[in-house]
């Protein structure tokens, strides 16, 4: 009778338990990296469910790693967004030289040479070396971890369709760049401080940085994507709720899902 009791007792104590944790969702959580790579590594390492970032990036880190087994998608919930030129504000003689070397690199098809040597069909395009003959040299900040807008080429150097672009806009209004790698997370104070002069690194324009730089015009349209293993059962954006997501700290992809999820 005692043991018949006690099982009773049992059992009553796992259906309250059991019906406590109905109606209780697993949380979602977002994972910062501080670059995209060590994300993606860690989506294919099986540590989160899925990885937000730039489209351009996400696609270019999966063509490069077919062995990754990882697959991409869209979702309209992500608004276009636009990458500009980053300047400190009082530097109006600038933005004007920058958006003036920018309009002519688009002008006269050097732009698209560029676009196409990266996102087309990869005829290759060398940039022609700035004369300088404004004699003034600009130090360029850029977070070069982010191909292939910006990376360490195998000979050391900075590579990508960034250090391109900017480049080009330099040889177009006369002056010269010093490329300076700098980590993302310090990269708008390095502008602010006066340790740099420009950044140029897939930067999204931003009413929130609005507030602290001045931008170019737009250099480049793109859209978040969301990453995820090819036998995932996540298909859209909604099926991230109640998983865990890697971002590049401090990116548009990370305030975006971050907002989406409801954890800002």
């Amino acid at each position: 009778m005692k043991t018949r009791k006690s099982v009773l007792i049992l059992l009553s104590i796992a259906f309250i338990i059991a019906l406590a944790g109905c109606g209780k969702e697993t949380k979602s959580e977002v994972k910062r990296f501080e670059i995209m790579p060590t994300a993606l590594l860690e989506l294919e390492n099986g540590g989160i469910d899925a990885v937000v970032g730039d489209s351009p990036v996400i696609l270019e880190y999966i063509k490069n790693n077919p062995d990754s087994k990882l697959r991409s998608f869209h979702d309209d919930e992500f608004e276009k967004e636009f990458y500009g030129i980053a300047m400190r504000k009082e530097d109006t003689d600038l933005h004007e030289l920058v958006n003036e070397g920018l309009a002519k690199i688009k002008a006269n098809g050097v732009y698209d040479k560029i676009f196409n040597k990266y996102f087309g069909d990869g005829t290759d395009f060398v940039v022609p070396e700035s004369d300088n003959r404004l004699n003034k040299t600009y130090k360029v900040a850029s977070d070069m971890a982010y191909a292939p807008f910006e990376f360490i080429s195998p000979s050391g150097e900075p590579a990508g369709f960034d250090m391109d672009l900017i480049r080009a806009i330099a040889a177009e209004a006369g002056f010269a760049v010093e490329l300076v790698n700098t980590n993302w997370d310090g990269i708008i104070p390095s502008l602010i401080s006066g340790a740099s002069d420009m950044i140029i690194s897939a930067m999204t324009i931003t009413e929130e940085r609005q507030e602290q730089v001045t931008f170019s015009d737009p250099y480049f349209e793109a859209t978040q994507y969301v990453v995820v293993k090819e036998d995932s059962d996540i298909k859209k954006l909604s099926d991230l709720k109640g998983k865990t997501v890697g971002v590049q700290n401090a990116t548009t992809g990370d305030f975006a899902i971050t907002k989406y999820l409801g954890l800002d």
